[in-house]
């Protein structure tokens, strides 16, 4: 029976990777940070990428999670670790993410805005003192004999 052998030093950094754009395909030296990756894939991919906001790019590869292969963004904090793992000639898709729609229905729509109202169809008046009101006339006629207070009689 033949001995298992089994790797003991860590694998060898893939020295070519691939995007994918589409259905575009481009062999890159791996980047060290996130910041290169995003350079090489606007370098690579111009028609689709030279002139995009570098925000809306996202860098992803495909895992296996519970038997089941998913896509999984790298971030760039994780750039360097997921890197690292990679394979020779492994595909990492390049995606460009949909633009910030400002509309009526955005989260990021602006608020409503306030109707002017016209002045030469409306005045306004503003009295110069606040009103002052008169004594009631049920006081005025009442005599000094029924007038009540809380102390019984006045």
């Amino acid at each position: 029976m033949p001995a298992m052998t089994y790797r003991t030093e860590p694998p060898v950094p893939a020295d070519i990777i691939t995007y994918r754009l589409g259905s575009k395909l481009v062999y890159v030296r791996p980047a060290d940070d996130y910041e290169q990756a995003l350079d090489y894939a606007q370098k690579e991919f111009p028609d689709e990428l030279a002139e995009l906001e570098r925000s809306r790019i996202s860098f992803h590869i495909s895992a296996k999670m519970n038997g089941h292969s998913q896509s999984v963004r790298i971030s760039a904090s994780a750039w360097p670790a997921a890197v690292a793992r990679l394979l020779r000639g492994e595909v990492i898709d390049v995606c460009v993410r949909p633009p910030l729609a400002i509309d009526s229905d955005s989260k990021y729509a602006a608020p409503p805005q306030y109707l002017e109202v016209p002045q030469s169809h409306y005045s306004v008046s503003v009295p110069s003192s606040p009103l002052r009101r008169s004594p009631s006339p049920s006081l005025s006629t009442h005599s000094e004999k029924t007038k009540r207070s809380w102390f019984g009689r006045g």
